[in-house]
């Protein structure tokens, strides 16, 4: 082990003139015609090519086509901080009332045939969700709501001209574009329903009111009842320069996972070649090295370590290019080193992945960590405006994982509550089951004596016609 096998070996394992190629090459198109004539050769590279082009476009086109039909279990706080008041009746009595509470019952029962879950809380606990990322929005019936419409409805009487009942709806950009457009949107809608719910209301008690008295009722105050609730939306806490609108997170969660994943293909093809255990090809150069005398496990041990190297270099540079571009990283510490545990938990998974399944594995790489890691990460859709299947995906998808470290530490002053905690353990978990499954898988192939060279592993009879198809 550690030695390179001498020419005598080398022929041993390899057969005499299997890469010497001594013949003559046949001509191209003769070649070209035994390779197309026969549809093993091509049927199964045209499934595969388009068999997860097919999965790709269900996936990605299925999680955007449309979102609103989609939403569900969408989280919005609501806060309701009127105290009521003394409402005058019809018959000149008064009686207690509240409107907020009104509207707020009206809110939520609207928005859940919407698949907009609205929860009644205090103004604490709900920007503390809001900073946290587990609500996307806060709506907020500010005090003295039921005393200021009653003012305005008197308006319509006295020449006073009172402030109007208003309801402030916060959104915040670091929980994702796509999450405060949906929060605003909501409160466009919600503007339109309290309004003709509270403008009804208040229209028909002055109208009663002016009928007794034997007042007109004027065009203007009609029109200034008709929509008595001022509506407001706003950023919580705006995001600072450089945090690309919510989504920065997004995009480095993305390049983490690609140096993880792709990183990891890149360090398999360049340590087999250096090994001997698969030809190094640089243009027309073509070289099939010695083969050292290395272990399955020992040659996957040596990626994990230069994937642990390209980690710690590769995270560095990311913060310096990010630094040079202008993106905001207020805990950059915490980010290098997160993003150092992402990249190698990602790697190391993958390596194992191409160690145990071999050229399969390079697909299921691909299909795990990028097709269906994509629509499901949450960067740019949040999940609960995607299919529920995508919520499923994502609880062991590494991009979601990966993605709410990201998010949490940019925009969430890396507050292990918004999803660093879950992401950190996620990653450490993935990384243990990555090295478990890469060590046994690994060791059982060379206690079984399944080297890789040719005719390291005789294959059953079919399984051998089937592989070796001419």
């Amino acid at each position: 082990m550690g030695k390179h096998e001498g020419a005598d070996d080398t022929e041993n394992l390899t057969g005499e003139g299997e890469h010497a190629a001594p013949e003559p090459e046949a001509a191209a198109g003769r070649t070209i015609a035994g390779v197309l004539g026969s549809p093993r050769f091509w049927l199964l590279p045209v499934a595969l090519v388009v068999g997860l082009f097919c999965l790709m476009a269900a996936l990605y086109m299925g999680a955007v086509v449309n979102p609103e039909k989609h939403l569900h279990d969408f989280p919005i706080a609501l806060v309701n901080e009127d105290t009521g008041g003394e409402v005058e009746t019809g018959d000149g009595q008064s009686s207690r009332a509240n409107f907020g509470d009104q509207v707020a019952d009206g809110i939520i029962e609207t928005a859940a045939r919407s698949g907009i879950a609205i929860h009644r809380t205090d103004r604490t606990t709900a920007f503390d969700q809001l900073a946290a990322g587990e609500a996307y929005g806060i709506v907020v019936i500010k005090a003295g709501f039921t005393n200021s419409a009653v003012a305005l409805g008197r308006s319509a009487v006295l020449p006073a001209k009172p402030e109007s009942p208003a309801i402030a709806v916060y959104i915040n950009r670091g929980s994702g574009t796509f999450a405060s457009s949906v929060t605003t949107t909501f409160a466009d809608r919600m503007r339109a329903q309290v309004n003709a719910q509270m403008g009804q209301q208040l229209t028909d008690t002055v109208r009663g009111q002016l009928v007794k008295l034997n007042l007109p009722f004027s065009g203007a105050a009609q029109i200034a009842l008709a929509t008595p609730v001022a509506v407001t939306v706003s950023e919580a806490t705006e995001l600072p320069p450089g945090a690309g609108n919510g989504l920065s997170a997004f995009y480095f969660t993305l390049l983490l996972i690609l140096a993880g994943f792709t990183g990891a293909m890149m360090v398999s093809i360049l340590v087999d070649g250096m090994l001997g255990q698969t030809p190094i090809e640089f243009g027309p150069f073509y070289q099939l090295r010695a083969r050292l005398a290395i272990s399955r496990w020992g040659t996957l041990a040596a990626k994990w370590v230069i994937m642990l190297l390209v980690a710690l270099v590769q995270s560095v540079l990311y913060i310096v290019v990010c630094v040079a571009v202008g993106t905001s990283l207020p805990n950059a510490f915490v980010l290098w080193a997160f993003s150092t545990l992402a990249i190698f938990a990602v790697g190391v998974s993958a390596s194992t992945m191409m160690a145990l399944f071999g050229n399969p594995g390079l697909i299921l790489n691909l299909v795990f960590f990028v097709v269906f890691g994509l629509p499901s990460s949450g960067g740019t859709l949040p999940l609960e405006a995607s299919p529920r299947i995508f919520e499923w995906i994502a609880a062991v998808e590494p991009m979601h994982v990966v993605y709410l470290g990201v998010r949490s530490i940019l925009y969430y002053d890396a507050d292990l509550g918004a999803g660093l905690g879950r992401s950190v353990i996620q990653c450490l978990g993935g990384l243990a089951i990555g090295v478990l499954l890469g060590w046994a898988g690994t060791r059982f192939y060379d206690r079984k004596g399944w080297h890789r060279y040719p005719g390291g592993m005789i294959l059953p009879p079919k399984l051998d016609r089937l592989v070796n198809a001419g």
